[in-house]
């Protein structure tokens, strides 16, 4: 239950990050969340996609959507 709950609030935390635009990399959070940041993959879609499947299951990151945005493809990660 107390995982759940750290999850649900880094993910609300990481949703006001993407909303408000602020990009942080691996800084520790007094939410519970140990480390954080964003990868910036470029224009090419599968090669984004393919670090997204790192990240959240190789990895075990928790990972948001992949989004466009004027520089290419994105995501954000944290754990």
């Amino acid at each position: 239950m107390r995982r759940r709950l750290t999850r649900m609030v880094a993910v609300a935390g990481m949703t006001a990050a993407v909303v408000v635009g602020g990009t942080t990399v691996a800084q520790a959070q007094p939410t519970g969340v140990q480390a954080q940041g964003e990868v910036s993959c470029g224009y090419d879609f599968d090669k984004c996609h393919l670090q997204w499947f790192d990240y959240g299951f190789v990895k075990n990151y928790i990972v948001s959507k992949i989004y466009y945005s004027g520089g290419g493809y994105h995501f954000y990660w944290w754990n």
